[in-house]
């Protein structure tokens, strides 16, 4: 069997290390849920993540690999106060089902070997049905906050010199790109102030706990920064 590349080797180590991350996070969760719908969908994204961390597992061990030393019981207080509502729950999952999707498409197009590149196919297949989950139930229980909606277009513009200009004299409006792309940010900096805020008031360490605070002040100008730029 060919030898795994570079490309694959680091792929597969990511997605470890970040389901490792999710294992011990869903693991809590499900510690305080209560709503059977939100909960389903945690144990269904937790069955995801652990069948991809076994999946990586028995490659590395084929290939005589190191098994990468990700995040352990060790990493979380199962027995933690409730730090989150249940809707919550759902936000962070659209948060790390777009990560995992961002990582499995830009990994498979460097996939060759024909086991890696079935594998993180899987890997997609499996979260878009998960993410398709997440919707459905996020507009059942009405915790969708969609783009806005901006006129139809009533003729063919063309981009000129100017096109990108956008501090002084006269702007442009956004366009439909920028506006998704802006709203996307918001939505993944909000999910991202919420998790280093609560995390940062149950941390033991002092380091960690000054950097969650950092975190915190940089998502919480970038929000600033967004909602400047959409509301010009």
């Amino acid at each position: 069997m060919e030898k795994l590349n570079s490309a694959e080797m680091g792929k597969l180590w990511a997605t470890y290390m970040g389901n490792s991350m999710s294992t011990c996070i869903l693991s809590y969760f499900l510690q305080h849920v209560e709503d059977q719908d939100i909960k389903k969908l945690l144990e269904n994204a937790l069955s995801l993540s652990k069948e991809f961390q076994k999946t990586i597992k028995a490659i590395f061990i084929k290939e005589n690999f190191r098994i990468p030393h990700g995040f352990t019981k060790e990493d979380v207080n199962l027995d933690a106060p409730r730090l989150f509502e249940d809707d919550f729950y759902v936000y962070y999952l659209r948060y790390v089902t777009k990560v995992g999707l961002s990582l499995y498409s830009v990994g498979i197009p460097l996939m060759y070997r024909g086991d890696i590149r079935n594998f993180f196919l899987h890997c997609m297949e499996s979260t878009i049905k998960l993410e398709e989950q997440i919707k459905d139930i996020s507009i059942n229980k009405g915790l969708v906050i969609q783009s806005p909606i901006i006129p139809t277009p009533q003729k063919v513009n063309i981009a000129h010199k100017n096109y990108l200009k956008g501090f002084i004299g006269d702007v442009r409006p956004l366009h439909a790109l920028e506006i998704a792309h802006l709203y996307d940010n918001l939505e993944t900096n909000l999910a991202s102030k919420a998790l280093v805020m609560a995390f940062s008031q149950v941390t033991k360490t002092k380091k960690i706990r000054e950097l969650f605070i950092k975190g915190e002040e940089i998502t919480y100008k970038a929000i600033e920064g967004y909602i400047k730029k959409t509301s010009r």
